[in-house]
Formats: structure tokens, sequence, C-alpha cells
């Protein structure tokens, strides 16, 4: 800050009577003490003219004074939060609620706070471009603030199906409807994606939860259920095709988002639909769904898809600016996950223009957003491990997601996380250790031909089971350590056993 200095005096100095010498010695520098930040440690905010000097010569002087232990200059300061330049983002109540719309501030998903960790990459820890799949009823592809994903080995309109996957012109994706590559434009669906993956701090209209996040678009909102499987078909075999390829061809896809169903809906009536969840989880993909918005508790009177038993599914209800249920929408103790902002949203829409939705169509793009995020977060070691094991750990990523929510009063009785997304919450507990030990190292001393054990104590830091297993990188014989690998239930420490082994050394 120019014409700002910290100073700080020596212990034993009379700091009045130092502080009156300094100013009557750099009278001429405008050289005034403004407040004094602490008395025992002899710590003073000064100011000077900077008109009347060079900043850095006058703190060479100051640096020089016997009577000062320390000069420095005054420095801004910043929340450690990244806030968007887009012009509507002081709109988007759901990301950072200030208590505009005349709501409670801080009734939101954390977003900024999030955006410290992982913003603008739209790609993992190892370089693949993370899709989520926005399957709806049409999106506005030319939208100026928004990446869709573009099937790049795909040859638009030549009538050729170009990448061998079983789907003829899908360059921008794929209508279900119709059973082609067009995707009509709509702005339910055009809303719905922009709240997830709309780009930001570019600018210009709105910010997704996921910046740069790549949308899949696929028209298969639809109200005949065939269309809907075709639409999820289409998501999978993309997801399978880079697999198989090796990320040659295909999308990444590691979530979908459907903001449709059926009200009052059983789960028995519609038994391959709610097979493709677990079909789809299989390869590592979660998926989000809007429950109906209606106030109706669906473990009771049913709901597709939220009802669907899929480990993959993620049943989601609608939040207000207030953090209360949207009297409007549903609710379920053993359906609904957790619930998210989805009153008075503000997206994108159709002919590059922004505007308000409520509903939990809203409200499943957020949590969709977010488990994207969730994704550009982790480390390597945890992106290999997803390589390994995809249905695990997406598994293991959606118990985050619950884990880490905002808990909410009432909550608990309407679903099963008892709070509300917040995707800053789930980060920390992804990035951050979720198995505490009682040591950072064991240390023995052995004398020869001796054996010895010692103990250390694991504990979980999370809401729920977490798998571990333990690996030496370089064995050797004298150490025997058991378990190799278990179960850390939480509020259960587990011990491992340390045994050493001196015969012969």
């Amino acid at each position: 800050i120019r014409g700002e200095f910290i100073i700080q005096f020596n212990e034993k100095v009379d700091q009045d009577f130092a502080r009156s010498r300094l100013e009557q010695k750099y009278t001429d520098e405008g050289l005034h003490l403004v407040k004094c930040l602490s008395k025992p440690m002899g710590i003073w905010l000064v100011s000077y003219d900077v008109k009347q000097i060079d900043d850095s010569h006058l703190l060479k002087r100051l640096l020089d004074e016997d009577h000062l232990s320390c000069a420095q200059f005054n420095h801004n300061v910043s929340l450690r939060e990244v806030i968007p330049d887009d012009p509507e983002f002081e709109n988007q109540c759901a990301l950072k609620n200030t208590g505009q719309l005349n709501g409670t501030p801080d009734a939101d998903i954390d977003a900024t706070d999030a955006w410290e960790h992982v913003v603008g990459s739209g790609v993992n820890a190892l370089g693949d471009t993370l899709v989520m799949a926005v399957i709806d009823d049409g999106f506005y592809l030319s939208h100026e603030d928004m990446n869709y994903w573009k099937n790049r080995n795909e040859i638009p309109n030549n009538s050729v199906d170009d990448d061998a996957n079983g789907y003829v012109d899908d360059y921008d994706g794929w209508n279900a409807f119709y059973s082609s590559g067009y995707i009509q434009p709509r702005d339910h669906g055009q809303h719905v994606a922009g709240i997830a993956g709309a780009i930001g701090n570019n600018g210009i209209g709105v910010c997704g939860v996921n910046w740069n996040g790549r949308v899949l678009p696929v028209a298969g909102a639809s109200l005949v259920e065939s269309e809907v499987v075709e639409a999820y078909a289409y998501v999978y075999a993309m997801r399978k095709l880079y697999d198989d390829s090796d990320g040659e061809k295909g999308a990444f896809v590691v979530v979908t988002n459907s903001s449709f169903g059926v009200d009052f809906g059983q789960p028995e009536d519609y038994p391959i639909w709610g097979a493709m969840y677990d079909s789809l989880g299989a390869l590592g993909i979660l998926n989000v769904g809007a429950t109906m918005n209606a106030p109706w508790d669906v473990d009771k009177f049913g709901d597709i898809p939220t009802t669907f038993p899929s480990d993959y599914l993620i049943g989601t209800t609608n939040t207000t600016y207030d953090d209360e249920k949207n009297y409007g929408a549903a609710w379920g103790k053993e359906s609904i996950d957790l619930g998210a902002p989805g009153k008075s949203i503000m997206s994108t829409r159709l002919s590059n223009s922004y505007g308000y939705k409520t509903g939990t169509s809203m409200s499943a793009p957020q949590v969709t957003g977010s488990i994207a995020l969730m994704y550009a977060a982790a480390d390597e070691s945890f992106t290999m491990r997803y390589y390994e094991d995809p249905a695990g750990m997406s598994r293991f990523i959606k118990a985050l997601l619950l884990d880490g929510v905002d808990p909410m009063p009432g909550f608990d009785t309407l679903c099963v996380s008892g709070g509300r997304l917040n995707v800053n919450n789930a980060i920390q507990l992804l990035i951050n250790p979720r198995i505490a030990f009682n040591l950072d190292t064991i240390e023995v001393v052995l004398e020869p031909d001796s054996t010895l054990t010692d103990t250390l104590l694991m504990s979980n830091l999370l809401g729920f089971g977490l798998p571990y297993d333990f690996d030496m990188p370089a064995p050797v014989s004298w150490l025997y350590y058991d378990p190799p690998s278990g179960l850390l239930l939480p509020e259960v420490p587990d011990t491992m056993v340390f045994a050493f082994d001196a015969a012969g050394l």
C-alpha cells in the first residue's frame, strides 16, 4: 500500500520519545505514526507523503535507524476465496449468499471457498478432460458462456459413423428424441447446463459450479421411457469407448444430471431405467437426479428416478436462500440424499440471455457441477485409484459429498445426509487426510537376535467406513505388520501391529 509502512521499535526504546524523534527527523517526508498496532511489541502503522520521496529509499533509511528493529511496507490482503468477474455473479446466491434476494448470508454451497483449491482447469490430475453429461430437453449450443463438449472424432453432417461408436453424426452430442446428432435449442436444458458448467471469470454472464467443465448435451428428458433409456445408453457408450480406447475416443464422463422424472413412479415398474444407474456406476459415473416439485414423501408415495436403490444415484431436493426446504419440493429420509439450492437460481438461457428459474431441476446441477469439481481437485494418487476401481472410488466421492453437507434443522428427517450441499467441505474431506494416526514415526532399537512389537492407532475422521491397505515400497525380512488391509469404521479406532525381528542381524 503506497504511503504506508509498518515499523517495530526495539524492546528497550521509550516509544513515545522515539515516535516524536522519528516524526521530527522525517518531517520533510511527511512521515506520521498513525496508529499503535501493538504497544507491548512496539508495532506502529506509519504514513508518509508519496510525492516527497522514493518509497524504497525511505524504507532503506528507516531500516538503518538504531531504535527500529524492523520496517516494512504495508500490504493488501485478500480473503481466501475466489470471486469471479462475471457480471451476474452477484445474483448467484446459491454460490455465495451475502443476503441478496433478502436471503440468509452463507446459505450457499461455499463455491467461492472451493474455487480457492481448484478452478478453471476442467481436467483431473492426470489430464483427462472431465465431462458432465446433462440429459434434458435441449440446449442452446452457441451460448457465449458455455463450453460444450464436442466429439472431435466425428465429422458433423456427413451421415457416417466416423468414430464407430454406433451413433451417426454425434459431433455435438445425441438427441434421443429423434435418434440423431441434432440438438434442438430449449430453455430448460440450457438453464440446467449453465448451473453446472457455465464459464467462470470470463467477464460474461454467470459462473457455473465447475468452471470450464465440459457439458455433454444429451436431449432425452422425454415423456417416453424408451427415449430416456437411449439417452443414458449414449452416455454409457461414450464413457466405455473412452476407457477402451485409452482416451483416444469417447468422453471421460464422471457424472450425469437428470432434472426430470415421473411423479409417484415406483421402481419396480421401471427396472431397465433403474438398472442403467448401476451400469453407469460400474464405469465410474455418478448420477444426480432431481426429485419431484411437490410436497410429498417419496419414500411413501414414490418417485422416479430418486427412489431407485442404486449406490450410484444421488437424489436431490430443493433448498431456499434461507436454508430451508422449498415448500414445493419432495423429501425422503431413505431416498433423497441431500438438499441443494434451487430457488431463484440465475443461469444461462436461450439467445445468450440470462435469467432465474426455481425448482429441483435447478438443485440437481449444483450437485453435478460439484462432483466434477471434486474430481478436478483430487490428487494424482486418488486419480490412479479411480482408474483401477472406478466403481468403488465413485461411491467414495458420493460418500464424501454426503458427509460434507451443512447440517440443517429438521433435515435429518427429510434426507439421508441431513443437510444441504457444501462443495468446499466435500473437497476438504477429499484433499486432507481421512485417517489420523497417534504417531508420525515409529522408531525402535533392537538388540541382536531379539524381537519387539509396536502398535499404531488409526482413527477414521469421516462419517462412513473407510477401506484401507498398507504397503511397503521396499519390503524387508525383519519387519512384519498386521493387518495389511481392513475397514476402518467411524468413531472406532483400530490398531496395526508392527513386529520387528533382529534374528541374524
